[in-house]
């Protein structure tokens, strides 16, 4: 019974590979060394926490994940080129009861498909003036009221740059995107010297802006944000409606988000855990079966009782790796917490650590390298996540020089040396 769950253990720890055999590096691209190194310097990526966001694989959230709709108002005012020079942008809230900054609000919805990217669909209603120097003061020669829309795609700086952090209290978050702006009709504005009716009509518009968001709770956001809308000119009735004279309208404003069934990203597995846990349920399966007995008979012989004493002997399971690897995982760590055991429980014992790569993958010189690694990254383990004094380690590597197991895939190891 003993040996059936052992077995199964070590077949749970090496499924990770056999899995995926049909994706395995060296299928797609038998004898590339290069491929292999760059397999393995994926997996190695995927297992360091200090990984950015962007350069690493995760696993699809659900649809209906990772949702949220946003409020916001604030202050916009038109750059447009009639006005350049006749009306600066920071000292004119009020010129004649007509500022350049008007009061503008709207809304906007969207998903975050990765802690990197998402999309959003994003609209609002404001009001916009063109001003004129004419006899050395500002008078108000256009005049928009509109509703604009545009679908933004998103980009969380920090993730892009850094390790993703849910909990992280500041992200700032670059957008832009394409999208339409529609022009009401009008009265004549009262003041405008040349302001006239016109009917509705529709321009396009371009939207880019950094949103800067601040976490309140894992379901709420309050951000700042700039952006600029360019529009042909003439949306605000100055000018021709052409690419050539565009205005800008230059928006801040303050908002609150709200995310509808937020979930945490996930790193992607490297192994298929449906398999692991078929494997689980066997083993299971083994633990709970009862013990084997022997039939009844009608008489016993006397049994011969041999006492011996039998000195016993310490058993240490070998760290097991992926292909071209040397990050210990975490269904590996179980090992190498009983080698630190033994080592607590023996405190003048030193351990080998003898590593290996298997024959099948990569090149001697190759090989050797990487069995040195697997030593370093179990010592490693064993240091700072144990606390075992690293002189009582004893490293070797021998490449793929010995083969301990039968099993190719089975010398991608790490086995554990009692003195």
């Amino acid at each position: 019974m003993k040996n059936l769950i052992l077995t199964a253990a070590f077949l749970l720890s090496t499924l990770c590979v056999s899995a995926q055999s049909s994706l395995a590096v060296e299928n797609q691209y038998p004898g590339d060394e290069r491929a292999q190194k760059e397999y393995a310097t994926a997996i190695e990526k995927q297992a360091n926490e200090k990984t950015s966001a962007l350069r690493t694989t995760w696993l699809s959230n659900r649809p209906q994940s990772n949702w949220f709709i946003s409020g916001f108002a604030g202050l916009g005012g038109n750059l447009s080129g009639t006005q350049a020079g006749a009306q600066k942008p920071f000292d004119a809230f009020d010129s004649d009861k007509d500022g350049f900054w008007n009061l503008f609000y709207g809304g906007a919805v969207g998903k975050w498909f990765s802690p990197v990217w998402g999309l959003r669909i994003s609209g609002q209603y404001g009001e916009s003036k063109s001003f004129t120097k004419i006899d050395n003061k500002h008078e108000v020669t256009g005049y928009a009221e509109y509703i604009n829309g545009t679908m933004d795609f998103m980009v969380n700086l920090k993730n892009f740059f850094r390790p993703y952090n849910p909990k992280g209290f500041f992200n700032p978050v670059l957008y832009a995107g394409p999208g339409v702006i529609y022009t009401m009709e009008n009265k004549e504005y009262l003041g405008a010297t040349s302001a006239r009716p016109n009917p509705d009509f529709w321009n396009i518009a371009i939207k880019a802006g950094l949103q800067l968001n601040f976490r309140l709770h894992d379901r709420w956001d309050i951000f700042l944000d700039g952006n600029a809308l360019i529009v042909p000119g003439g949306f605000d009735r100055e000018g021709k409606a052409t690419i050539a004279s565009s205005d800008v309208l230059t928006n801040v404003n303050l908002g609150l988000t709200y995310r509808i069934n937020f979930r945490h990203f996930i790193k992607a597995p490297m192994y298929d855990q449906r398999e692991i846990d078929a494997l689980n349920h066997e083993i299971n399966e083994l633990r709970n079966r009862p013990e084997v007995v022997c039939p009844p008979i009608p008489v016993c012989p006397e049994p011969q009782v041999v006492v011996k004493e039998v000195e016993a002997k310490e058993e240490l399971t070998p760290v097991f790796f992926t292909i071209n690897s040397s990050v210990v995982r975490d269904n590996q760590l179980i090992s190498v917490a009983k080698a630190a055991e033994y080592l607590i429980n023996n405190p003048n014992s030193r351990l080998e650590l003898a590593s290996y790569a298997d024959k099948q993958t990569g090149t001697p010189a190759y090989n050797m390298q990487l069995s040195k690694k697997r030593s370093d990254a179990v010592a490693k383990v064993l240091v700072n996540k144990f606390g075992i004094d690293k002189s009582r380690l004893v490293l070797k590597h021998y490449g793929d020089t010995v083969q301990p197991f039968d099993e190719n895939d089975w010398n991608r190891v790490t086995i554990f040396v009692l003195p």
